[in-house]
């Protein structure tokens, strides 16, 4: 997270992202209060359902404003969880519109010696007038959602828990950030909750290692069958069937899980890796320091991301890669004849889909 802001007396935290929204705030005028001591403090609830709870909220500032401190130092006011600076219907009654109008005039004159404004909000419309005057006049940060969606999602994420680590006294190691983004993905609140079980849990030890969050970190219910195909890529057997045998006593709980469904997630990894050690064979792949690109000619592969890695998420094509080196060809496609013979078992031999997963399991990691 950034340092909080001084350069300007008003500062407004907006977006949709609200996990991080209500922690940048709290970070903020927690360091208000140390810094301009707390005696005058006051926090207003803006969350409003009606235009009527929104125009009291509004007042309510306006008086805060215009009332000196009490004990003559610096006022503090956070205008929090406001819910009415959008285009939804109280935003845009005509009540809320006038009086953000008049706050927004009221705003360009004021001086806000002995004050320090913050509001936290939601959306914030940029075609509304006060939105144009407190870009003007405020330290204005916007918070967005990292969704799974973005295709830097991985970057976001990582930078954001190597900083929030780093102002803990802790650090990662690289392969511990790997398998949290795996383990956890885009959810940066559940993210937070990890990465302070992880603080806790090693006490005054200052590096967060992989081992630390395999033993600690839950697992999305997502991240599951990454997890076990990750550990296939690595060729760590013990890992790969101790993750195998978790996801199948899962099955007696979830019925949305089934062997076959882990077979086909272990298909398409090898399938993947398989095809990648090809391409990097043909020259259809270069490699950054930090993220792998697909230079291949259209119409090789077809437009379907299960059997054309190019449109895969680089973040997972940047893994595979590394996974595809640590076999040969002869190993990827023995590995795929293994899984066709596994597929055979558990659909029409009727023997036990636990067991023939984990000797394909085996059959693929182990060594030629």
């Amino acid at each position: 997270m950034p340092e909080p802001q001084t350069q300007s007396p008003v500062t407004v935290i907006f977006g949709d992202d609200e996990f991080t929204i209500k922690e940048r705030g709290q970070q903020i005028f927690s360091q208000w209060q140390e810094e301009f001591g707390g005696s005058d403090a006051e926090i207003i609830d803006a969350a409003a359902d009606t235009a009527g709870e929104a125009k009291e909220a509004l007042e309510r500032l306006e008086e805060a404003l215009l009332t000196l401190p009490f004990f003559g130092g610096i006022k503090l006011i956070w205008f929090k969880n406001c819910s009415f600076l959008g285009e939804d219907r109280t935003a845009s009654s005509k009540d809320v519109t006038d009086k953000l109008t008049r706050l927004a005039e009221m705003f360009k004159k004021f001086d806000f010696k002995g004050i320090r404004l913050l509001i936290t909000s939601g959306k914030f419309s940029a075609t509304r007038t006060f939105y144009k005057v407190m870009a003007k006049i405020a330290v204005m940060e916007k918070h967005e959602t990292i969704s799974s969606k973005d295709r830097d999602w991985e970057s976001k994420m990582e930078a954001w828990l190597i900083e929030t680590a780093r102002q803990n006294g802790k650090t990662l190691d690289s392969k511990a950030i790997q398998t949290m983004l795996l383990f956890v993905g885009a959810n940066l609140r559940q993210m937070n909750s990890e990465l302070e079980k992880l603080i806790i849990y090693t006490g005054e030890r200052t590096r967060i290692t992989e081992e630390d969050v395999l033993t600690l970190v839950t697992r999305g219910k997502q991240s599951k069958s990454f997890a076990l195909t990750d550990a296939i890529g690595e060729r760590d057997l013990a890992r790969a069937i101790r993750l195998l045998d978790n996801d199948l006593a899962e099955l007696k709980t979830d019925r949305s899980m089934s062997e076959v469904g882990i077979l086909y997630g272990i298909i398409s990894k090898v399938r993947t890796m398989l095809l990648l050690h090809e391409m990097i064979a043909n020259g259809y792949v270069s490699e950054g320091y930090r993220q792998a690109k697909i230079n291949i000619p259209d119409g090789i592969l077809p437009n379907d991301k299960k059997f054309n890695p190019a449109l895969m998420h680089p973040y997972m094509v940047t893994r595979n890669i590394a996974h595809a080196k640590k076999y040969t060809t002869a190993e990827l496609v023995h590995a795929m004849e293994s899984l066709l013979e596994c597929n055979r078992k558990l659909v029409f031999s009727g023997g036990d889909p636990a067991l023939a997963l984990q000797q394909a399991v085996i059959e693929i990691i182990r060594r030629s």
